[in-house]
């Protein structure tokens, strides 16, 4: 039987962010799994750059290409290994026994490159799983924490996934799965 190529998708299950640790011409290598808890809600929109040759009155060509794929994520837990991953820095405990404290420092740093994975395995077309990958993004908005009286916080990142060095891998992958295999660890 042909591989399915279209399905309808409905309710992501999972999110994990991945530290970029390497990425040169011979390969990217990436850091453990984190885990983004309670993953609501993602979107992946491409960029487009598009430009037109004009001449003799009219429109002598047209090229255009993906620059980089836009990503969104809202989720329901607030993760300081999440904002360590796409923010950079450290996680800290200290204390001991009813004194423990974690903390993150938000210091101004470069913020660092990471991996996106998530899953959707509610599909239609006898398709166990999609798994959407991008490879090389980092962060650019979103919000850290927010509350309010009666209602839950949602924190929330967007992030662009550029092209890595290694030119083998691209910005991403979008990959139907017959059998569910689930997230990389």
């Amino acid at each position: 039987m042909a591989a399915v190529k279209s399905t309808i998708t409905f309710d992501v299950h999972d999110c994990k962010v991945y530290p970029v640790l390497t990425d040169t011409v011979a390969g990217i290598t990436y850091g453990s799994a984190v885990d983004v808890p309670g993953i609501q809600e993602v979107s992946v929109e491409p960029n487009f750059v598009n430009q037109e040759l004009k001449g003799d009155g009219k429109i002598l060509a047209k090229k255009g290409k993906i620059d980089r794929l836009n990503f969104k994520a809202t989720y329901s837990e607030l993760s300081l290994d999440v904002l360590s991953t796409i923010f950079g820095g450290s996680v800290v405990s200290a204390g001991s026994g009813s004194s423990e404290t974690s903390s993150l420092s938000f210091d101004g740093q470069s913020l660092p490159y990471f991996k996106v994975e998530f899953l959707i395995s509610d599909l239609e077309a006898s398709l166990a799983e999609l798994v959407m990958t991008l490879n090389k993004c980092q962060v650019t908005g979103g919000t850290i924490m927010n509350s309010s009286t009666d209602n839950f916080g949602k924190p929330a990142f967007d992030a662009e996934a550029i092209l890595p060095i290694y030119a083998s891998v691209g910005f991403g992958t979008a990959q139907f799965r017959e059998s569910a295999a689930g997230l990389s660890a």
